[in-house]
């Protein structure tokens, strides 16, 4: 369970498995969070729902194109609630960067691509 966005762990004896099997399914159902059985007061198992458990298996077999095209469509989506609006951000954009150039005010592309490596951590080789 996720209190103030923090993550308490769910923790039952392997005893719970025999005695309370319906409760824990439902706990890990309701809550689709893993729960810790322990054995011997030790961590012995964690379980899953199969929702999320398929949930974290899609997630960790998606390649690493696939996790940028999710990444971006995510943004996208909070940014932009429609491809029109986002259609008029890029030509507001665009419109500024050639009054930038105009202006004398405008960074050289390489400068540009260093900023980005720097803000968003990658390298270009």
């Amino acid at each position: 369970m996720r209190q103030g966005g923090a993550f308490m762990a769910l923790i039952r004896p392997c005893a719970d498995l025999r005695n309370n099997y319906n409760e824990i399914s439902k706990i890990c159902h309701e809550t689709k969070e893993p729960m810790y059985i322990t054995k011997n007061g030790t961590n012995d198992l964690v379980i899953l729902s199969d929702e999320a458990y398929e949930e974290l298996t899609k997630v960790l077999e998606e390649t690493e194109e696939e996790r940028i095209d999710r990444l971006v469509s995510e943004h996208f989506d909070k940014q932009y609630a429609t491809f029109e609006e986002f259609q008029k951000d890029m030509i507001r954009k665009i419109e500024e960067a050639f009054k930038d150039i105009e202006e004398g005010h405008y960074v050289s592309m390489e400068e540009a691509m260093e900023e980005l490596e720097e803000k968003y951590g990658f390298s270009r080789e």
